[in-house]
């Protein structure tokens, strides 16, 4: 089988994930359980979960010139994404998110941008010819929203389908969602979007169709432990979750997202794609860690032949 091509644009940090008996509150110091480096960014997330996952990724990014930069880039290759796009910036860091997990998988994350914020237009058009050449081009919006723009510009020229996770939701314009074709959303970016209540399934589901007035062509609405909402032209359909026991939540939707692109690359409808890449995510909540967490295609496969026995 032909190899799914996926092109990645975003964001590359270094997570410092610290484990603790329950969020602080201001003002407040406590002993924490643990301490643990690794990579993540939503674009770098994203992209080490398709590549896992078989498909051939190249990975449109900015770091620093720093020790983390180096780790983050052999790691990315350690997993086969093509690193040749990666720019280094010479002014600024490379991202890092300090990450605070507590007892319950709750999380609360801050992220200083450093070389993500350079990221712009003409670092996506130097990848004109990858991006031409793929079956889907991921964005988030953890670094300027013209380097988005540009590539799905540049996809949308060569009938390259495009994702979007649009976060931060304060950034979404209607020009880029005209040029969205899978919006991958949450309930608070989508509320945030829309201005719509997402309290109940049919405020979800009014808030996923107004999307859909406003250009995008399917919705990909994830709930967490309600499941995923999916809306395109066949209708909408609840996916419901996979029964898990959450340890760590960070990078759940990074998951969903990379194997939800790489799922529609090999042709699947919405709805299978979402059903997969829901057991994608499934299995990264039960680890610690955001990219250590991410499950290989044997371990997808594994899962699946376990649920069929059961």
């Amino acid at each position: 089988m032909t190899r799914p091509k996926i092109t990645v644009v975003g964001s590359a940090n270094v997570d410092l994930t610290f484990r603790t008996p329950r969020l602080p509150v201001p003002g407040e110091t406590f002993a924490g359980h643990s301490l643990h480096q690794g990579m993540g960014g939503k674009g770098a997330n994203q992209a080490v979960v398709a590549a896992r996952l078989g498909a051939e990724v190249a990975f449109v990014a900015r770091v620093g010139n720093d020790g983390f930069a180096t780790q983050a880039i052999d790691a990315y290759q350690t997993d086969g994404i093509n690193t040749s796009f990666i720019q280094h910036s010479k002014n600024q860091p490379t991202g890092t998110a300090a990450i605070l997990v507590d007892d319950d998988a709750e999380n609360c994350i801050i992220v200083v941008a450093g070389a993500n914020a350079e990221l712009n237009a003409d670092d996506v058009r130097s990848a004109k010819d990858v991006i031409a050449d793929s079956n889907v081009v991921i964005c988030q919006l953890e670094t300027p929203v013209e380097a988005a723009f540009e590539a799905f510009k540049l996809a949308r020229a060569a009938n390259v389908l495009t994702m979007l996770t649009p976060a931060p939701a304060e950034l979404v314009s209607d020009e880029l969602l005209s040029l969205c074709d899978v919006c991958v959303p949450n309930k608070t970016e989508i509320a945030a979007i829309t201005g719509c209540s997402v309290e109940t399934q049919a405020d979800c589901a009014a808030a996923a169709e107004q999307l859909r007035q406003r250009g995008v062509r399917q919705v990909a609405l994830t709930m967490g432990g309600e499941g995923v909402l999916v809306l395109d032209r066949s209708g909408m359909s609840l996916i419901p979750a996979s029964p898990v026991k959450a340890v760590d939540t960070t990078g759940a939707g990074d998951a969903f997202t990379g194997a939800l692109a790489v799922s529609l690359a090999e042709g699947m409808s919405l709805a299978d794609a979402a059903t997969r890449a829901g057991i994608v995510a499934a299995i990264s909540v039960t680890r610690v860690g955001t990219q250590t967490s991410f499950p290989s295609l044997d371990e997808i496969n594994r899962w699946k032949q376990a649920e069929n026995t059961a």
